[in-house]
């Protein structure tokens, strides 16, 4: 596959935390100009700047609306300072004696916008960042603006220490930011309180577990796709009979070594190799915190639906329809490349990585994705992406506009002399204070449905939104060269995969697996908690340690159904009830 620009820009968002869209409420260096999702640009400007933006907002008692109109990208006529908390990464290197808190971003925003950017305190991304926000919200002594995560906002919401955003944004926030928001529905909703507004929320990429199969495979075996679990079962177990993938052919491949069962509320989004489907498809969300019948919270893991599906898992590595091998092979991603599988789950973009190893080994790999396997009820079920970072602005704070300005600016306001400046360096979390990452809803609908509509003749090349679906666009220039008829058939056959190398991955995972994510009708189940409370932080890690290890011998066979019961009344004795009540505040 040629190494161009635009291929770099699609680097696979698909790593074990793929976090939403990669932002981190720690600092991490997330880059803001370097498209590091699936979509390519999904974020991204028409210059190629991604929108993996800062974001930040105001005061309402400090600036209020009025009619006239604002210019966003204003230079402010006197010097305005803005104080932040920052987290760094000591071992990030700068440019020559550049710093976080000065370095080329930062001098640019004093320059051409008089924004002068301070830190009030700093501290290492990670642990000491979180106890650093902490101690700021315990003692009451906080920066202008600082990045927390859910648990700290609600805190502070509870205390009274934040500034209600409603008004100032209403006013100062550009049309394009507003749009952003306005194509995450919901996503504004889910940070006001009692009406008022009092966070810009981190955006995420929408992602469910999908079914991929060798349908090629289905074929010669007169199959069809699956619809419920028994079909799946059947599936599976039609492949190793008829050593599909030879004589060592594996049934559902899945968790490697060091990866995870299943997604949780603190990597929600993680739906690469794992076995998430076989639970959501019995209506257990293991490593979530939802309600149960009665409207209590409840940490899916202790559930009696959770129960159950480790019973049918435990029965089907036992038939060796899952992998035998699971938890302890070093790659899933080699095997099927190597053609040995022909059944895993993943998101959409999964026909990114692995299967077009598998496909330049056999050309007829008909890699299929399949919204599937529904529950008992016919649904198909999936937990929900969430966002777990949050600009909030103290209540304190003098110049709330300047900071609605800085997210503006970011994505948006860049310049031929910021290009000059920052020509051949990327800009991360790093030089970008109060980083955190924005991007349209519906990013991947548009170019789904846009790339359908331009291949049967009802769109025109010229129909494309470019400045804000650019991914879209670039992907339709190259589409009828790779695309070949019949084209609401997504088979590897009606592809070229030779005439455009350069894009085939990406227009082939668009229409295979982002098509199939589009159309499916998913029952969204949100985690109550997307952060962890005070007793997670000393208690967590050991409580997850027992709940993986119990978990994996209970499938495996080394221990029986009976020490589920085992690990949830340690769970509850060991700080689960504790939590619980914690969480169950958040509601």
């Amino acid at each position: 596959m040629k190494k161009s620009l635009l291929s770099a820009m699609a680097v696979m968002l698909v790593t074990a935390s793929l976090s939403a869209c990669g932002s981190s409420n720690d600092g991490g260096n997330n880059t803001s100009n370097a498209g590091n999702n699936a979509q390519g640009s999904n974020q991204t400007d028409n210059s190629g700047n991604a929108a993996a933006t800062n974001t930040a907002s105001g005061n309402s008692s400090n600036a209020a609306a009025t009619e006239e109109a604002v210019d966003p990208f204003a230079k402010f006529a006197e010097p305005v300072e803005v104080s932040i908390g920052r987290a760094i990464d000591p071992n990030y290197k700068f440019d020559g004696t550049d710093t976080a808190e000065d370095n080329v971003y930062t001098r640019w925003l004093k320059d051409k916008f008089n924004i002068e950017i301070k830190h009030a305190w700093e501290a290492a991304q990670g642990t000491d960042y979180q106890q650093k926000v902490s101690l700021a919200i315990s003692s009451n002594d906080l920066p202008d603006a600082m990045v927390v995560n859910e648990t700290q906002l609600r805190q502070m919401v509870k205390a009274g220490q934040l500034a209600d955003l409603k008004d100032v944004y209403d006013k100062y926030a550009s049309p394009e930011l507003k749009a952003t928001y306005d194509s995450n529905p919901g996503l504004l909703d889910s940070v006001t309180f009692d009406g008022k507004l009092y966070a810009l929320p981190e955006t995420t990429l929408p992602s469910a577990p999908l079914t991929w199969i060798r349908k090629d495979w289905l074929d010669k075996l007169g199959l069809q796709p699956p619809k419920s679990l028994a079909d799946l079962e059947n599936i599976a177990k039609a492949f190793i009979d008829n050593k599909m993938g030879g004589d060592k052919t594996i049934g559902i491949v899945g968790t490697q070594q060091g990866g995870t069962l299943y997604s949780t509320f603190l990597s929600s989004t993680d739906h690469w190799y794992n076995f998430s489907p076989l639970f959501f498809a019995n209506d257990a969300y293991p490593g979530i915190w939802t309600k149960d019948k009665d409207g209590n919270t409840v940490y899916g893991s202790t559930t009696e639906e959770t129960k159950k599906a480790l019973e049918m898992m435990r029965d089907w590595y036992a038939k060796g329809i899952l992998d035998k091998e699971m938890g302890v092979r070093k790659s899933t991603a080699e095997v099927v490349a190597s053609g040995q599988a022909g059944i895993f789950f993943g998101p959409w973009w999964s026909a990114y990585n692995n299967i077009p190893d598998n496909i330049k080994n056999d050309p007829k790999a008909n890699w299929r994705a399949y919204a599937a396997p529904l529950d008992a009820a016919g649904k198909f079920n999936s937990n929900q992406a969430t966002g777990s970072s949050y600009i909030v602005v103290s209540k304190e704070a003098k110049h709330p506009e300047a900071i609605i300005k800085m997210t503006s600016i970011h994505k948006w306001g860049k310049d031929e002399e910021f290009n000059k400046l920052t020509a051949g360096k990327q800009m991360t979390s790093q030089e970008v204070p109060l980083f955190l990452i924005l991007g349209a809803g519906d990013q991947l609908e548009y170019a789904v449905n846009s790339l359908r509509k331009y291949l049967k003749g009802e769109m025109k090349i010229e129909d494309f939104d470019q400045a804000n679906y650019g991914w879209a666009y670039e992907m339709a220039k190259h589409v009828k060269a790779i695309k070949k008829e019949p084209f609401d058939s997504y088979d590897i056959g009606t592809f070229d995969q030779q005439a455009d190398t350069g894009f085939f991955t990406h227009i082939y995972a668009h229409l295979n697996g982002g098509s199939t994510f589009v159309d499916a009708d998913v029952n969204w189940v949100r985690s109550i908690a997307t952060a962890q409370t005070k007793t997670m932080e000393s208690r967590w890690s050991n409580l997850k340690k027992l709940e993986d290890e119990t978990f994996l011998k209970i499938i495996m066979g080394s221990e029986d159904i009976s020490a589920f019961d085992t690990f949830v009344k340690k769970w509850k004795d060991q700080g689960g009830d504790k939590i619980t009540e914690e969480v169950n505040e958040l509601k």
